[in-house]
């Protein structure tokens, strides 16, 4: 049986969303996206004032985000919204699809799983009665949502991350996060975005010079694993990778690490491309390039 979606989102796109290739830049995908999840989440009966005076709060288990077409400045936006599962280990499955008002075509799909968690937002809660009763009515097949085919595996397992390259290293500043001093999603891509930079500087890729080539570069897929919460005030590093190469796509992941402690907070496993700036279509990875990236092969 089909399940009732919402429109849980609708607004523009900021110049200062953008980044240097014009197109919304992926923590903002994800910020709205996480937005969005906030009126579904009201759909349950849990509103922002239940939320602050509750023993429980509701955290992101894993994120999936496909991007499928660009946004840029001045384009406006809706998002769809519904829920997929409520699973037996007592996980919530919700789907949207970010859609191009003016042109119909959907710009991005997310898939996220969450949790109800204690205010130490790590010890699983049962959902509320009301909450689970409520999820299960509108729980369902989402007509209005394809569900994505899974990313490519890609990922070895173990990986240690000692063994790659130190991408990014900072702090997690009091103003990134909420009330409990928790990160959201988009803190955790802000870096990811930066340790990228350092990534590509690993694979002789000159920036400006890539920029001047007429190429820029784009994520199409992000698998997202929340191990435990990012909180303020922790010093981490993110170690970085290359994981597979095809002809235009390749993937590379992150992990975000408590620099003190050495644990994983964070995975993220990315699909991404090359493409050329004017036409705005995606190329095949320049030779020298895609040289640099099969040195830097996970495990190799």
């Amino acid at each position: 049986m089909s399940a009732p979606t919402f429109i849980t989102g609708r607004g523009a796109i900021n110049p200062w969303e953008c980044d240097q290739w014009g197109h919304l830049n992926v923590q903002f995908y994800l910020a709205k996206a996480s937005d969005a999840q906030a009126h579904l989440a009201a759909r349950l009966g849990l509103m922002p004032s239940r939320l602050r005076s509750s023993a429980g709060s509701l955290m992101p288990a894993t994120d999936r985000a496909l991007f499928k077409r660009e946004l840029r400045a001045g384009h406006i936006y809706f998002i769809l919204s519904g829920i997929r599962a409520v699973a037996a280990d007592g996980t919530l499955d919700i789907a949207s699809r970010m859609v191009n008002q003016e042109t119909g075509v959907e710009s991005a799909a997310f898939e996220t799983r969450l949790r109800w968690v204690g205010q130490d937002r790590t010890t699983p809660l049962p959902w509320p009665d009301d909450v689970a009763a409520t999820a299960a009515t509108m729980a369902g097949e989402l007509a209005e949502i394809q569900r994505p085919p899974p990313m490519a595996q890609v990922l070895p397992a173990p990986l240690r991350p000692d063994r790659l390259l130190l991408t990014y290293r900072g702090s997690v500043e009091a103003w990134e996060c909420d009330s409990a001093g928790v990160a959201p999603p988009r803190a955790h891509i802000a870096r990811f975005n930066d340790a990228i930079t350092h990534l590509f500087r690993a694979m002789k890729i000159d920036r400006a010079e890539l920029f001047a080539s007429g190429l820029g570069s784009a994520a199409l897929d992000y698998d997202i694993a929340y191990h435990r919460p990012l909180r303020s005030g922790t010093a981490v590093e993110i170690r970085s990778g290359m994981l597979a190469l095809s002809d235009k796509v390749f993937h590379l992941v992150h992990y975000v690490l408590d620099s003190a402690s050495g644990e994983v907070i964070t995975t993220i496993v990315v699909a991404a491309l090359f493409f050329d700036l004017a036409a705005r279509k995606s190329v095949p990875m320049p030779a020298a390039v895609r040289a640099e990236a099969q040195r830097l092969l996970a495990g190799a």
